[in-house]
C-alpha cells in the first residue's frame, strides 16, 4: 500500500485487512457478529475455514423465549478486565450487556459494530490517530450517553500506569498516547505512541466510566452485580441458591429487539451439562472440547445438533516457575516437556472426536493460521533418555533404579490440581502422571472443587502442574501478549501476572510481542510472532497439547449459535427457529 508524504487515511476495508494480517484464533466468542460461515465435519477440522452455527435470517427466528445456557462454575467478578474476572462465563455474560466497537465475522476479520461505533477513520502516517463516532444513540442503561469519556477511563485504568489497578493485561492500551474529545462527546480521537496492529480488538467490551475511573470501583462495581449495560440485554437477577444469573431485555437498547425475552445462565458441573441437555433442562452444551464421553453421548441425542469448527483455544500444561521449587530450575522443566508423549495424549483425548491429532508446536499461531510453523526445536520430541540426564544434572538423582529422585533429602512430587467435575482433566492428569513416572517423577493428582479451579489454584500459583485452556478472540497477538507477559511487582507486595500463570517472564519476549504489535506489515508481524513464540518455548513453562477442536451441541432449533470458531456472537438475534 502506497503512502503519501504526509498522512494516509484508510477506507473501512483497507483498515479490516490490516487488522486481519494477524487475525485468527484465539474461550468462547462473545460480541456482535454478521456473516456466518459453513460447518465441517472434515477429519482435519483445525486446518478448515468458517464455522457452523445454524444461521437464520431474524424473521425466521421466533419472538420471546428463553434460552438456558450453562456454564462450569459463573465468576463472581464480571468485570472481565480485572484479574479475577478473565474467565470464559464472563466473556459469554458480558457479551450479552456491553458492546464493544468491533466484531470478527466467520473468517475473523473485524467490522464495526454499527450499534456503538457508527463510522471511524484512521490516519496511519505521521502518527497512527484513530477517529470513532459513536452512535447518537447509544445510551447506558442508567440514561447516560455513551461518550468519549467511557473509553477514555477505560484506557487509562487498563494502561498500565496506575498499579493500584489489578488488571488482566495492558496489551494495546499501553501503546496509546492520549483518547480526547473530537468535535464533540460522541467523537473519540485515539492517538497512538506508535502504529499498534490490532487496534480493532480494544475496549472489548466497553465498560461505563465510573466502573474504570477508581481502582476500587473497578474491582466492586461488577461483584456479583452488573449495575450498567449498554446491549441488548441487562440484569435481570442473580440466584446465589440456584447458581444462575439472568439477563432481560435492556428497555435503553437502540439497536434491534432482542429475539429473546431472557438468557438464563445456569452453573452446572461439567459432567452433569450432558444430562441437563438430554433431560431438556438447558439449550446447549459449550464445553465439550476434548470430552470423549460427552461426545459419544451427544452425538445420539434426540432434538440435538452437534455443531464441528476449528476451535480457536488451545490446551496446555503449565509449569509453576516462580520461587525456589523444583520448577524454578529449566533443567526441570526441560525434563518435564520432553519426558511427556504429547502425540499419545491427543490421540487419547482428541482421537476419539475424529478431528486431528497432531501435537501444537506454537503458542502464538494455531494450526489454521496463516504463519503458523514448528518452533518446539529439541524440546518437540519425547526424548525419555535425555529428560533423565537433565534431571541428574539438576541434583535430582536416584538411587532406588530411577522410580524416585531426591535432592537434599526432598522427593521430586509435583502437585498437579484438576478440576475434579471433569472427566478428560483426570485422564490427562493419569498420562502425564504415567508418563513422567518413567523418569522418575511424581505426581501428586490432587482434584479439587471446579469453580474453585482457576480463582482459588491457578490464579494464585498453588500448583506445580495445572492444565490451563487459553484462548481468545480475533486477535491472536493480543491475546497472546497477556499471557507471555513478564511479571511485575503490584501494590503490597502483590505480583502482577497478568495471564502469565507459570509466573516466568523473560524482557526480550515482551520486546518482540511489542515489535509484532506495532508492525502493521503482515509478514513482518508474523516474523517477530514466530521469534516470540522460539523465545517462549526456551523458557519452557507453557506445553501445548493440541488445539481443542470447537464442538457445542444445542437444541436443534436453536438459530444463531453453535461452534462460532473465531465469530463474534449477535446476541440479540438468538433465539429458537419460529414455529418451535
Amino acid at each position: 500500500m502506497r503512502r503519501s508524504p504526509s498522512s494516509l487515511v484508510l477506507s473501512t476495508a483497507a483498515v479490516a485487512a490490516l487488522a486481519l494480517g494477524l487475525a485468527a484464533c484465539g474461550g468462547s466468542s462473545s460480541g456482535k457478529s454478521g456473516a456466518s460461515g459453513t460447518g465441517s465435519s472434515s477429519k482435519n477440522i483445525n486446518t478448515q475455514p468458517g464455522n457452523d452455527i445454524n444461521p437464520q435470517p431474524r424473521d425466521k427466528v421466533a419472538d420471546g423465549g428463553t434460552l438456558r445456557w450453562p456454564e462450569a462454575g459463573i465468576s463472581d467478578q464480571l468485570n472481565y478486565n480485572e484479574v479475577d474476572g478473565t474467565d470464559g462465563s464472563v466473556s459469554d455474560i458480558m457479551g450479552a450487556v456491553l458492546e464493544q466497537p468491533f466484531y470478527a465475522d466467520a473468517k475473523g476479520v473485524p467490522h464495526n459494530n454499527v450499534n456503538l461505533v457508527a463510522s471511524y477513520t484512521v490516519t496511519a502516517s505521521p502518527q497512527q490517530v484513530v477517529t470513532l463516532e459513536i452512535n447518537p444513540k447509544a445510551v447506558w442503561q442508567d440514561g447516560t450517553p455513551v461518550t468519549e469519556a467511557d473509553f477514555e477511563a477505560q484506557w487509562k485504568a487498563l494502561n498500565g500506569t496506575n498499579a493500584a489497578f489489578q488488571i488482566s493485561g495492558t496489551v494495546g492500551y499501553d501503546q496509546i498516547q492520549s483518547i480526547k474529545q473530537g468535535k464533540d462527546a460522541k467523537e473519540a480521537v485515539i492517538t497512538f505512541t506508535k502504529p499498534y496492529s490490532e487496534w480493532q480488538g480494544l475496549f472489548s467490551p466497553l465498560y461505563p466510566a465510573a466502573t474504570n475511573s477508581d481502582p476500587k470501583k473497578f474491582v466492586n462495581d461488577f461483584k456479583d452485580a452488573i449495575p450498567n449495560s449498554d446491549g441488548p440485554f441487562k440484569l435481570g437477577s442473580i440466584n446465589q441458591t440456584a447458581k444462575t444469573l439472568t439477563l432481560v431485555r435492556n428497555d435503553k437498547w437502540w439497536g434491534d429487539t432482542p429475539k429473546l425475552n431472557q438468557i438464563i445462565f445456569m452453573s452446572i458441573d461439567l459432567d452433569a451439562q450432558t444430562d441437563a441437555l438430554a433431560n431438556n433442562e438447558v439449550d446447549l452444551q459449550y464445553g465439550i472440547g476434548s470430552h470423549v464421553s460427552y461426545y459419544a453421548r451427544v452425538k445420539n441425542l434426540s432434538n440435538v445438533t452437534v455443531h464441528k469448527a476449528a476451535g480457536p483455544v488451545w490446551a496446555n500444561l503449565t509449569f509453576n516457575g516462580a520461587g525456589t521449587g523444583p520448577l524454578s530450575d529449566i533443567r526441570v522443566r526441560n525434563a518435564l516437556t520432553i519426558g511427556i508423549n504429547r502425540k499419545q495424549i491427543d490421540t487419547a483425548l482428541v482421537g476419539p472426536l475424529g478431528v486431528s491429532t497432531d501435537p501444537l508446536n506454537n503458542h502464538v499461531l494455531l494450526t489454521n493460521q496463516q504463519g503458523y510453523q514448528d518452533n518446539s526445536g529439541d524440546l518437540g520430541t519425547q526424548d525419555v533418555a535425555r529428560a533423565k540426564s537433565l534431571l541428574d544434572q539438576a541434583g535430582w538423582t536416584s538411587t532406588d533404579g530411577g522410580k524416585t529422585r531426591t535432592k537434599n533429602g526432598k522427593t521430586l512430587n509435583l502437585r498437579y490440581p484438576i478440576n475434579s467435575t471433569s472427566d478428560s482433566s483426570k485422564q490427562l492428569a493419569e498420562i502425564v502422571q504415567s508418563q513422567l513416572a518413567a523418569i522418575g517423577v511424581q505426581i501428586t493428582i490432587a482434584p479439587v472443587p471446579g469453580a474453585d479451579y482457576y480463582t482459588k489454584y491457578v490464579n494464585v500459583g498453588d500448583f506445580d502442574i495445572a492444565q490451563v485452556i487459553f484462548g481468545g478472540n480475533a486477535y491472536p497477538l493480543s491475546t497472546a501478549q497477556p499471557e507471555f507477559a513478564n511479571p511485575t511487582p503490584g501494590t503490597g507486595g502483590s505480583l502482577n501476572i497478568q495471564q502469565n500463570y507459570g509466573r516466568v517472564g523473560d524482557p526480550a519476549i515482551d520486546n518482540l510481542f511489542t515489535q509484532a504489535l506495532s508492525s502493521l506489515d503482515r509478514t513482518q508481524a508474523i516474523k517477530y510472532a514466530n521469534e516470540a513464540d522460539a523465545a517462549i518455548w526456551k523458557l519452557d513453562t507453557v506445553v501445548p497439547l493440541f488445539q481443542r477442536p470447537q464442538i457445542v451441541a444445542t437444541n436443534t432449533k436453536l438459530a444463531n449459535y453453535g461452534a462460532p470458531g473465531v465469530q463474534d456472537t449477535i446476541y440479540e438475534n438468538l433465539g429458537f427457529v419460529s414455529g418451535s
